[in-house]
């Protein structure tokens, strides 16, 4: 056989898996749990193949790459890497075994990339993202990272006094217990703090969520009319958080009056509006006041002027003895 003619079929059987791999469409897109699945199944093949041939073979039936989705991203996966494991002929040097081997270890690493996009899957919408930042960013989680910036502080500090200290061999075992004991002092310090700022945290909290309004000034009124009086004057004087409150008191002791509900100190400006059934001619003078306080006394609003004399000029409308001042 010429030379020439002998390096040219050469070339053609080392160019023609290449070509035939190139020649393969790519699969339908997998998600990544399903891109992991059939991962696991082409390992396996390789695993129960018993000659390079069969490695071949296994070559030529990969398409050329796999398009995997994970949530909204599209990943393009070439199979190339994995078919020239197995198709590269065995020498007298490597057994199929070894290249198996190999084979099955790309396969593997690609599976165990693959897994973790199928572990994170797709992630939550931006609407739940912004109501965990508002989670977050409620009393009860405030401080998290200065408590984590103190923790790193305290690590340092541990590091630095290790680093002053002499290094601990056979002939110095008497160091060993000081630095125990150092260490347990240095945590039990950090901890005792933690509590502290902990403790002060959620009485804050809990003394804001459980705040009542107080009486101004004088005694308080026992009856709906003396709190809707007590409210025209606050509104007429300008003192429109003072009108808000007397106004909600109005209302609670007016349909306390009425039969509609009875007054309870730990009941929410919510849960009195559950009590007043939706039909009820007052509903939107109870609901405008109700809200109107929650906002001011618990929500930390101030309320403007013009909203305490609207709220005094509802009052009218559930029968409290408060008609609005021509001066207002």
């Amino acid at each position: 056989m010429p030379p020439r003619l002998a390096v040219l079929l050469l070339a053609f059987a080392l160019l023609l898996p290449a070509a035939a791999r190139a020649g393969q469409p790519a699969t339908g897109e997998l998600d990544a749990a399903a891109f992991v699945a059939q991962l696991d199944v082409l390992a396996g093949r390789v695993r129960a193949t018993q000659s390079a041939a069969d490695g071949a073979a296994l070559a030529r039936d990969l398409p050329a790459t796999w398009s995997v989705r994970a949530g909204a991203d599209r990943f393009t996966v070439p199979a190339g890497p994995v078919a020239d494991a197995l198709a590269i002929a065995a020498d007298a040097t490597s057994s199929w075994p070894a290249q198996r081997a190999r084979a099955v270890a790309r396969i593997v690493a690609l599976r165990d990339e693959a897994a973790g996009l199928a572990r994170t899957g797709t992630p939550p919408p931006a609407h739940l993202r912004r109501s965990l930042a508002d989670v977050l960013a409620a009393p009860e989680f405030r401080g998290r990272q200065r408590y984590a910036g103190m923790m790193a502080l305290v690590d340092r500090f541990r590091r630095w006094l290790r680093s002053w200290l002499p290094r601990v061999d056979a002939g110095q075992g008497a160091v060993v217990p000081i630095l125990r004991y150092l260490t347990w002092a240095v945590a039990a310090l950090a901890f005792g703090l933690l509590a502290w700022l902990t403790w002060r945290l959620l009485r804050g909290v809990s003394r804001d969520t459980a705040r009542r309004p107080r009486p101004i000034r004088g005694v308080e009124p026992a009856d709906a009319r003396a709190w809707a009086t007590r409210a025209r004057a606050a509104a007429a004087a300008g003192e429109a958080r003072e009108a808000v409150r007397c106004a909600y008191h109005a209302v609670l002791h007016r349909l306390d009056e009425d039969g509609a509900w009875t007054i309870s100190e730990d009941r929410t400006p919510r849960e009195y509006l559950r009590l007043l059934p939706l039909a009820d001619r007052r509903q939107h003078a109870v609901s405008f006041v109700a809200r109107l306080f929650e906002g001011t006394w618990y929500g930390g609003a101030e309320p403007g002027i013009d909203e305490a004399r609207a709220a005094v000029r509802h009052l009218s409308e559930i029968g409290c003895d408060a008609q609005a001042d021509p001066a207002i």
